[in-house]
């Protein structure tokens, strides 16, 4: 879709790439004061050897690491078969009916207690393989993520931010493999890659934004409807053909 609506060819590539660029500075920027936080106290471990006991970011970090793992090895390893796999809508839209039943489960998730000094590393081992769910088509990353953390019991705004945060390094990664494959482009091409990704940003940076205050205040399942609309429009559709 994105391809026809730049009008571009063979970069599709590239400008995926450029899209993932855009959403991941829209990430960094709404999280910046987490990210100093964590550079701080690593900064501070590596110069004065010693940590401060009332600072969580270090922990937060080491959470972060090792729920990476899993997406970066099942992503290495079988994202191509995945993909492959999922090809067609019908699978993709059996998908989407997974993802508004990981959402819907989060209605019942119990009272957010849970901060980092309280997050276990299993707890973060879970969420991992939870975002490792979502390289296949269909499965919301954010949405799976964030419902797995808070049936897990974390706090919700911890929830979220765990989730994004965690979403940094998967970005990269995938960015990183996905630029060795693209093609080169003309010059003529970039004013459009360009656009693409600048509508990636602000577009990345408000649905950030509503998403953070609906899971901090608001019923995060009421998402749960949206993806079985979605889900149950394209099963239908491609069981008869249509797509």
């Amino acid at each position: 879709m994105s391809q026809h609506l730049f009008g571009l060819k063979e970069p599709q590539l590239l400008l995926d790439v450029m899209l993932h660029l855009g959403t991941l500075l829209a990430v960094l920027i709404i999280f910046r004061a987490d990210l100093w936080q964590i550079a701080n106290g690593l900064w501070q471990r590596v110069r004065t050897g010693t940590i401060d006991k009332g600072d969580q970011s270090l922990r937060l970090l080491g959470l972060l690491i090792l729920a990476s793992i899993p997406v970066g090895i099942i992503g290495l390893v079988f994202k191509d078969y995945i993909e492959a796999a999922f090809a067609n809508p019908f699978y993709v839209g059996l998908a989407f009916l997974l993802t508004g039943l990981i959402l819907w489960l989060s209605k019942f998730a119990p009272e957010s207690i849970k901060q980092t000094e309280q997050t276990t590393w299993v707890d973060a081992l879970i969420i991992g393989f939870s975002q490792a769910l979502a390289i296949i088509p269909g499965i919301s990353r954010s949405g799976t993520t964030i419902s797995m953390a808070m049936l897990l019991g974390l706090d919700r705004p911890l929830a979220a931010k765990f989730s994004f945060l965690m979403a940094i390094p998967a970005i990269i990664g995938a960015t990183f493999v996905q630029l060795q494959q693209a093609p080169d482009v003309s010059t003529g091409q970039w004013p459009p890659i360009i656009l693409g990704t600048a509508i990636a940003f602000f577009s990345g940076y408000a649905a950030l934004k509503i998403l953070i205050r609906l899971v901090n205040k608001g019923d995060f399942s009421k998402f749960a409807y949206y993806c079985w609309s979605i889900g149950l429009l394209t099963t239908i559709s491609a069981f008869y053909g249509y797509i």
